[in-house]
Parts: structure tokens; C-alpha cells; sequence
């Protein structure tokens, strides 16, 4: 079974490609948006996009609070309460 700290660092590494994923996806669709003869499409794409990007950012804020909360209750390498 992996250890609290190795699941932390597992949901943190995919937050962040979400996030990086969606940034890079949205500075494409600006690109094509500028040749386009459907802009509107496209801009709700970007837009939806860049709440994406907004949300993984808050939910990395969330995961790191619950983190520091959990790591000073349990040591996330032996999963034993701390003293």
C-alpha cells in the first residue's frame, strides 16, 4: 500500500498536468483563433479551458492545506500518529 506522503505527491504530479494541459491547450486555441472564421466557438473552448486551469490551481491550494493537516497529525512515511 503506498504511503500518505507517495498519494499526496501522486494527486499533486496530476493536478499539476491538468492544469499545464489546459494552459497549453487554451495558448493553442488563441492561436488558431486568430486565423478562424468561428471565433465564438472557439472562445467558449478558451474559456471553459481557463476555468479548468482556475480549478486544478484551487484544488492544489485545497490538497496542500489538507495535506499540512494530515502530516501533523500522521508521519505520511510510517503512517504513525506523531507524538
Amino acid at each position: 500500500m503506498a504511503k500518505i506522503r507517495e498519494l499526496f505527491h501522486k494527486v499533486g504530479n496530476w493536478h499539476n498536468k491538468i492544469s499545464v494541459g489546459a494552459g497549453v491547450a487554451k495558448a493553442e486555441l488563441k492561436e488558431k483563433l486568430k486565423n478562424a472564421s468561428s471565433s465564438q466557438e472557439i472562445e467558449k473552448s478558451i474559456t471553459r479551458l481557463s476555468e479548468l486551469e482556475q480549478h486544478t490551481i484551487e484544488a492544489s491550494k485545497a490538497l496542500r492545506q489538507l495535506k499540512d493537516a494530515i502530516y501533523n497529525i500522521i508521519d505520511p512515511d510510517s503512517e504513525s500518529p506523531r507524538k
